[in-house]
């Protein structure tokens, strides 16, 4: 295992101008064996070894037994340690996000808070990154989905990214270096977790190397974006004029892989609050052609014209507004579901079907459902387009999750796995006030 890290260090040049590395310790064996070989090549390397651990406070006593492991580990190690406790799930409830973004968005902000000018070691592995690329293909992204997790960003390093989760406990093994196991990687709760325990399992017996050969096509499309990217770069370099907007001088001669880039990193510097999803970068693509106008996300409208392309906030634009009420009702049992309004089924969800807590919120990015009786799954812009939902009322319509997903859309439907049936005794009926 130590050969693949000094790999990774080497290849992607992951140590290049940096003494210290904080190492992101859950006590989990991918992060307890990174520190260690980290321990045990830093006179190698001539770096400092630091750990930081990040209490969720999600799995109750299971997390503090967690904490207080990371902290006896360290100290057998002799390293250096910081630890803080964040209330994920209050956090999730205030944001209207899954359990699992909101984790992520503590995890990551306490990280950089504890670098010092140093890089965060994350203990990401190539089973990890396989795993990401097979979501993020189900979720139908693009080149920069299927580049899997990037060996750096930022100050945030991946010395593992060539070592499978095989390694890592075949490394654990040979050193009897103890870990503990996150009671919620054993399940089939969240969707991570499917694909490691189903799916992964059927891949591997078509190429047992399944993780190194997905490692190589990553690197190989990461090499590919980067390529595009410095193309769209130089054309935003070369057309951005001194009044902020974008010469369109020479667009129509961009290979459309470029001119998506272009159109999708000019909406980021220039509005960050943006975030552009695919149906957005079509349409401001059309109107870069054409002429014209076409709204973004956050009361936004990005505009062509006179051979320029540029934003403007939609000063007067009306704002939707939705009042969302849940009613749970006991012991109602439908004889023939069929036959009940369409209407209704829509608006009701089964209680003993729903994962964790419920939150009701607008979209988030790369959420989708599968709706009920229509037997796929579809992303929540493909659903909007197929129903023509205005692009400005998809940033206010009303959706409603638990810890698993979308479980229904306002005037669209409940997802195939919380709709009410014949057998269902408990349900919670959704109304909504407003103008859909």
């Amino acid at each position: 295992m130590e050969k693949a890290v000094l790999e990774a260090l080497k290849k992607f040049s992951l140590l290049e101008g940096f003494k210290t590395v904080t190492v992101a310790l859950s006590g989990g064996a991918d992060s307890v064996a990174l520190l260690y070989c980290l321990v045990s090549l830093k006179e190698e390397l001539g770096i400092t070894v630091k750990a930081a651990h990040l209490n969720h406070l999600i799995r109750g006593k299971e997390a503090f037994s967690d904490e207080n492991f990371v902290i006896k580990t360290c100290e057998s190690l002799g390293v250096e340690l910081t630890v803080k406790r964040a209330d994920v799930p209050k956090f999730s409830k205030e944001k209207g996000i899954s359990t699992e973004l909101a984790a992520r968005i503590l995890r990551y902000e306490f990280l950089e808070s504890v670098a010092e000018g140093g890089v965060v070691a994350t203990a990401h592995t190539a089973s990890d990154n396989l795993e990401t690329v097979i979501l993020n293909l189900a979720r139908g992204s693009g080149i920069e989905g299927l580049s899997g997790i990037p060996p750096k960003r930022g100050i945030f390093i991946r010395p593992l990214i060539f070592c499978t989760r095989a390694m890592i406990e075949d490394y654990c093994e040979k050193n009897s270096l103890s870990f503990v196991t996150d009671s919620t990687n054993l399940s089939d709760d969240y969707t991570r977790n499917k694909i490691r325990h189903n799916i992964v399992p059927l891949l591997k017996e078509l190429n047992p190397s399944v993780e190194k050969a997905v490692t190589r096509s990553s690197s190989v499309l990461r090499e590919d974006s980067a390529f595009l990217d410095k193309e769209a770069e130089k054309f935003l370099n070369a057309g951005i004029l001194p009044n902020g907007r974008l010469s369109l001088s020479g667009f129509k001669d961009l290979d459309v892989s470029v001119a998506k880039r272009v159109i999708k990193k000019y909406i980021e510097n220039h509005s960050p609050e943006i975030t552009p999803e695919n149906v957005h970068i079509e349409e401001a693509l059309k109107i870069a052609y054409a002429g014209g106008r076409t709204s973004l996300p956050r009361n936004f409208s990005v505009v062509s014209s006179r051979g320029n392309l540029f934003l403007e906030k939609n000063s007067k634009a009306e704002k939707a507004e939705f009042e969302v009420s849940l009613t749970e009702c006991e012991n109602i049992f439908f004889d023939n579901t069929e036959k009940i309004n369409n209407l209704l089924l829509n608006n009701l969800l089964n209680c003993d079907k729903i994962i964790g807590k419920l939150v009701v919120r607008t979209r988030n990015p790369g959420d989708s459902i599968r709706i009920y009786g229509r037997g796929c799954t579809k992303s929540l812009n493909k659903l909007y387009n197929e129903n023509n939902v205005p692009i400005n009322l998809r940033e206010t319509l009303p959706v409603i999750a638990d810890d698993e997903g979308v479980v229904w859309v306002c005037g669209i439907g409940v997802a195939q796995r919380c709709a009410v049936s014949s057998k269902s005794e408990r349900v919670i009926k959704i109304e909504v006030k407003g103008n859909i």
